[in-house]
């Protein structure tokens, strides 16, 4: 890890504690520069990382920002995605049991989602997640196996994107997401540890690797009082 991308952990851990608070300002860049001794273009490099991730806003002639809708440690950027266990990577600890697991030939819907015939097989795995031992998401993945390969479920009850990332040496892209509220069902109730009454909020996404070809489409299913989506326009400065 390179020391801006260090900086960059550290200050993002210093927001997540509370240090800094949303809407607060923070030390100008030749304070930050003195305090992790390096230089304002080391700085940069690291709030640009910040930036880019939405933690940070910026105002031309006043400096650097919190961003005033940051709230929780388990809000989710919209922008950012890299599998629950990489987001969550020191805020909280992420556990995972496989509820079903099989090789199956995908429905129309899922051939048309992954761009994919009907006849090349999928991943059917169906996970439930936990955030320090509390309820988190459910999440259905369906994944082709003439992308991903040698997925198994053992690989499942950790982190698949990690097993995508290190293992297989493929890299994330991009994220199509449509986010939704439902009510909650029986495997809600029974998995997340909430009521009938209780409001759902559903994710429904396709993933892509870096070269374009889609590896997941997803259905996850959060419980409503374990964070937020934040989304964030970007205005230009004028």
């Amino acid at each position: 890890m390179s020391l801006y991308q260090e900086i960059a952990k550290h200050l993002r851990q210093k927001i997540e504690d509370g240090n800094y608070q949303p809407g607060e300002a923070l030390p100008r860049q030749a304070d930050l520069a003195s305090e992790y001794n390096t230089s304002r273009v080391t700085i940069q490099k690291a709030l640009d990382m910040l930036f880019n991730d939405n933690l940070i806003i910026r105002k031309q002639g006043s400096g650097t920002f919190v961003s005033p809708t940051y709230s929780s440690a388990l809000d989710i950027i919209s922008s950012q995605y890299g599998g629950t266990t990489q987001l969550f990577s020191g805020k909280a600890e992420v556990s995972t049991k496989v509820l079903h697991f099989e090789i199956r030939l995908p429905t129309n819907e899922e051939s048309k989602q992954l761009n994919i015939s009907t006849t090349v097989p999928v991943y059917d795995i169906y996970r439930l997640r936990k955030l320090d031992q509390e309820p988190y998401e459910l999440t259905k993945s369906i994944m082709p196996l003439s992308v991903i390969s040698n997925l198994t479920q053992e690989v499942a009850e950790h982190s698949i994107f990690s097993f995508i990332q290190n293992d297989l040496k493929m890299a994330i892209g991009s994220a199509v997401r449509r986010i939704s509220a439902d009510k909650a069902t029986d495997d809600d109730i029974k998995y997340l540890d909430c009521l009938k009454e209780d409001p759902i909020l559903q994710i429904t996404q396709t993933v892509s690797l870096k070269d374009g070809r889609i590896f997941e489409y997803s259905h996850t299913r959060h419980r409503y009082d374990k964070g937020s989506i934040v989304v964030f326009n970007k205005v230009p400065l004028s």
